[in-house]
């Protein structure tokens, strides 16, 4: 009976050193798992969905449209404009002020250039490069994109006329018809001198 009471007590004191081991290995786990939560830096993945495609609409005064569409929301949107070949910047930085919308496949931004008046001209038949800034999350350096600010080009039926018209063009399709002519003329002579049809003469 003595030995039973000592085996109970042994096994009850074992089991409240586990116990008391088990709650001081909770407490010391449990701020070191917060200490690791806090430190885990925010989300800030963001991209430009449509970087492989047109989105700043050029205009015959040289100003422009913008409409860069994101992967998520953006809370503010910077904007500048760089010389592609020296890089130098053109303009200040500024920030975009409403044109927001949301599509299926992200955020669009719209917004026009000039929109100030001490903002400079930009000639319509030279290109551009526009910079957009994005804040990161977190802080830091900003999320930065680019995207191409092109010569302008016609769209209307009469600027297509007069384009076609351009004595650019006509000079590069008067050259091409005296090669052709020059080359169909010595197809003639040179089959006529020898007798025979010249293999692809005509053709060429």
């Amino acid at each position: 009976m003595f030995r039973c009471l000592i085996t109970n007590y042994c096994r009850a004191q074992r089991l409240a050193l586990l116990t008391a081991a088990l709650a001081i290995s909770a407490t010391v786990a449990i701020p070191v798992t917060g200490l690791v939560l806090a430190q885990s830096p925010p989300a800030d993945a963001i991209s430009l969905v449509n970087r492989d495609r047109q989105m700043v609409e050029r205009k015959k005064d040289g100003d422009f449209v913008a409409r860069p569409i994101f992967s998520r929301q953006v809370g503010v949107l910077y904007y500048a404009i760089r010389h592609p070949d020296s890089g130098d910047w053109l303009t200040n930085t500024y920030r975009v002020q409403g044109g927001e919308n949301h599509l299926a496949e992200g955020w669009e931004y719209t917004f026009e250039y000039p929109a100030l008046g001490e903002q400079p001209d930009l000639h319509p038949e030279e290109v551009f490069l526009l910079m957009l800034a994005v804040p990161r999350q977190g802080g830091g350096d900003h999320h930065t994109f680019y995207a191409l600010v092109p010569v302008h080009q016609p769209k209307g039926l009469w600027d297509r006329v007069l384009g076609s018209l351009d004595p650019d063009r006509w000079a590069r399709a008067a050259a091409k018809w005296v090669v052709q002519g020059v080359h169909g003329t010595l197809c003639g002579v040179f089959e006529g001198v020898f007798q025979t049809d010249i293999a692809n003469c005509r053709g060429g």
